[in-house]
């Protein structure tokens, strides 16, 4: 048990997450924005656990409907090959989920939500820092303001679609 107890801590100090049913897991640059207070710059009815919330969402939408294997689930197959697990209907189900989401994002906001909840990237790579003009900080601070705002559609959507549903 101390053996476990100490494994964590180390796995912790070394930038893995426990989660709220105790799995480890790498903290991804959603989590890092979220304890830098990037997700908090703007004021609204909303927090920035929420809109964090929100992005995962996002990224376990995108996972599930298989988006990131090389070989999509395509439409008709749901018809052909039904699954007693219901395996390619979830999978539809959830690729849906997420095309709905993603349009709900407007477009000058979709790029930085996509490229931090599912590519899981920073806002600035290695590549563009090395151009001068995206070393400037209004430009950092501009892309984290795209990146809040769009949270912040992307949660009302969420917020709306579960109105509907109840």
């Amino acid at each position: 048990m101390v053996k476990v107890i100490m494994a964590q801590s180390l796995a912790v100090k070394r930038g893995y997450v426990i989660d709220d049913k105790g799995r480890l897991r790498r903290k991804n640059v959603l989590d890092k924005y979220y304890e830098a207070g990037v997700l908090a710059l703007i004021k609204s009815p909303f927090s920035a656990e929420q809109r964090k919330k929100a992005g995962e969402i996002l990224a376990r939408d995108y996972y599930l409907g298989h988006y990131n294997t090389l070989q999509s689930v395509k439409y008709y197959e749901s018809n052909i090959k039904g699954t007693g697990d219901g395996g390619i209907e979830m999978s539809l189900y959830y690729k849906n989920k997420y095309l709905e989401a993603i349009r709900s994002i407007p477009h000058e906001f979709r790029e930085m939500v996509y490229r931090v909840c599912v590519e899981d990237k920073k806002l600035v790579d290695e590549k563009e820092k090395t151009n001068k003009n995206l070393t400037d900080k209004n430009i950092v601070f501009y892309r984290k303001m795209l990146l809040v705002l769009g949270l912040e559609r992307l949660l009302k959507f969420y917020l709306q679609k579960n109105k509907k549903s109840s």
